[in-house]
């Protein structure tokens, strides 16, 4: 579960940063038209890490999903060996 934990903390810190990247021009639209001026590799370059933090998104997503279905499943699991368990050891006191 280490690599998963880590693998999921690293998506979220590529996240953050690409939000920090794409909301800042539209917090402050003077300095970003500014900055970006009409340079199209900027505006691509833009476009791509917004899709990449879309992209991340659902991956994030979707391993939040694999990660809660393993949780409960191991949950189940547990539970019904401690009803085992406890069916053994109640057969072997009797």
């Amino acid at each position: 579960m280490g690599n998963q934990e880590e693998i999921e903390s690293r998506i979220i810190a590529a996240i953050e940063r690409i939000e920090r990247f794409s909301e800042k021009p539209q917090e402050m639209p003077q300095q970003a038209s500014f900055i970006m001026g009409d340079d199209p590799a900027i505006k691509d370059e833009l476009e791509t890490l917004r899709s990449e933090n879309q992209l991340l998104r659902q991956e994030l997503l979707e391993l939040t999903a694999a990660y809660n279905g393993l949780k409960q499943a191991a949950t189940n699991v547990s539970g019904k060996l401690d009803d085992t368990i406890e069916k053994v050891s109640e057969l072997l006191e009797h």
